[in-house]
């Protein structure tokens, strides 16, 4: 972290007015999706204070900005300052004319009401104490290593931005080169076009060599994928690829294994740039892979990461392959390297999700053992409900993970009350009562979990408005709660606890019966009787592979 021993207060600078946009315009856009808000510019190659939002506290941003020129020559995301409950971060970016900017603002690291004294926080960073007591109590806390992943998450964002602008200058250069050889540039830009983040490698890899085989001379081109992982290795979300995957396009004269042999021959010296093999390299003593007559091979990397090689293999025409036809694979492996890097960084984060919900599984089973597996049980009958009531897409997604974590709450809920075997005083059935709202406060401030929250605090609510926490009725309270309370009492019914035996499913089916239209939905009522045989299938099995559900039901 940057320090230093002098705080001053100055009022924060802003930029003055000017006719073209300025240069930080095109990174702020990025920047405030990113972190929900506007942050600071700061020149890292001058130390020039470009601008700051109106809502920024006064701070010594001088001084400040002496400090941003280490962090941007260092190139990385750092925090200035410590001091609880501030946070002040500086986020070194690239700038389109090639310079280095940096995006600072100040963060609250957690919880801050009015009533707290911030005094010595606020004069060791030169604020005024009143003034950052009534600004922090307004804002959102960002734990410090979320800030710094979000941060880093930034960076990598628009760095592969900026990678992929650098591809297409490239490709307006190479453009002019060709002098009317549109049909290649366009293969770029289709490509760029063709970006998405849910796309998998493999199928851009085979939309990328059906139009390579469109403007390169090769009888065949192919896509190696190496394994991103060894077998067997535990998986915590989205599958990874544990075996090399080869995607091909016309006379492809190599499997998987004569590619890899292909790799240990020529991949070390083709790992920093193209690599050109004609008739002269081909022939060549030792050389153990004769269908092979020319050949080029490009690696599909993103920084440090290698992710697999492209491969143009056997001129057509009979003839050599030269600098054009090479660059050209250069630059669509770029795309495909970027591609691959920006899926692998969406696979962290869907491991970093499958991660906290696998904790807060755990955290309930842990809770209360004579309910193990319920929440998977929740999950995997509101599931099937909701299939029934014709839901799909994201909102299958929130169901199920709201299954999983709608009994959060019952960690903070006293042992003695939830594992008592007998009747519940008045005391205790409305200390139990509170484990919604308690759900909700633990899960309020997870971002990816926004839409599980209403589900948290409404499956006890009633159709008729004698549940709680709120004692919302019919249509007010969502559809998912009103799926999830069925299947949390379904499960709750047939279950065995301490202090009975689960019951027959006749009984289950009498209470629903005579309670839809007043404790459920009815229509959800009709959907279970529908898919009855379907969940007695879940009640019978063993609890389901939690991970591999996060996995399908997190992207």
């Amino acid at each position: 972290m940057l320090t230093s021993d002098t705080m001053l207060q100055v009022v924060p600078t802003r930029p003055a007015p000017s006719q073209s946009p300025p240069r930080y315009s095109q990174l702020d856009q990025v920047v405030r999706r990113g972190f929900g808000r506007t942050l600071g510019w700061i020149d890292g190659s001058t130390a020039e204070i470009l601008a700051f939002p109106a809502d920024e506290p006064m701070r010594d941003w001088d001084l400040r900005a002496e400090l941003c020129r280490e962090v941007a020559r260092r190139g990385r995301p750092e925090f200035l300052d410590d001091e609880d409950p501030f946070l002040t971060l500086a986020l070194p970016l690239p700038a389109p004319d090639g310079e280095t900017l940096v995006a600072v603002g100040t963060f609250v690291g957690r919880r801050v009401t009015l009533r707290e004294d911030l005094t010595q926080a606020a004069s060791l960073l030169g604020l005024d104490p009143q003034t950052a007591a009534l600004w922090a109590a307004r804002q959102t806390p960002c734990p410090p290593e979320v800030l710094e992943r979000l941060a880093r998450l930034v960076h990598a964002q628009i760095g592969s931005q900026t990678r992929i602008g650098e591809l297409e200058r490239e490709a307006a250069s190479l453009s002019a080169n060709l002098a009317g050889t549109y049909e290649e540039i366009s293969l770029l830009y289709r490509l760029t076009q063709n970006l998405r983040i849910s796309q998998r490698d493999e199928d851009l890899g085979r939309v990328a060599l059906e139009w390579l085989g469109e403007v390169v001379p090769a009888a065949g081109l192919a896509m190696y994928l190496t394994s991103l992982r060894a077998p067997g290795a535990e998986l915590l979300a989205h599958n990874v690829r544990t075996h090399p995957v080869l995607v091909t396009h016309g006379a492809c004269p190599l499997d998987v294994d004569q590619f890899d042999q292909l790799v240990r021959l020529l991949g070390p010296t083709a790992v920093s740039q193209p690599l050109v093999v004609n008739h002269a390299g081909a022939g060549r003593p030792g050389w153990s892979l004769p269908q092979v007559r020319q050949g080029i091979l490009v690696a599909l990397s993103e920084g440090d990461n290698l992710f697999g090689w492209l491969a143009a293999l056997n001129h057509s025409g009979g003839g050599e392959f030269g600098t054009i036809e090479a660059n050209l694979l250069s630059s669509v492996a770029a795309i495909l390297g970027i591609h691959s890097g920006n899926i692998e960084l969406y696979r962290q984060q869907a491991e970093l999700l499958t991660g906290v919900v696998r904790a807060l599984t755990s955290a309930i089973d842990a809770k209360d053992p004579y309910t193990c597996g319920h929440s998977d049980r929740v999950a995997r009958v509101a599931v099937r409900l909701a299939e029934d009531l014709g839901v799909a897409g994201e909102p299958m997604n929130t169901i199920y993970l709201a299954g999983l974590l709608h009994d959060i709450g019952k960690i903070g809920v006293e042992d003695e009350v939830l594992r008592k075997p007998g009747k519940l005083t008045d005391a205790e059935y409305e200390h139990i009562q509170r484990h919604p709202e308690i759900g909700h406060k633990i899960l309020r401030d997870l971002g990816k979990l926004d839409g599980v929250l209403p589900v948290v605090l409404h499956h006890h609510e009633a159709w008729d408005g004698r549940g709680y926490p709120r004692g919302l009725q019919c249509d007010e309270i969502p559809l998912a709660a009103r799926i999830v309370a069925v299947a949390d009492s379904f499960d709750a019914m047939g279950s065995d606890r301490p202090y009975r035996k689960g019951m027959p499913g006749e009984k289950i089916d009498g209470i629903f019966r005579g309670g839809a239209g007043r404790q459920w939905d009815p229509e959800v009522i009709e959907a279970f009787f529908r898919a009855r045989a379907d969940i007695d299938e879940i009640a019978r099995d063993e609890p389901d592979d939690v991970l591999a559900g996060i996995a399908q039901y997190s992207r």
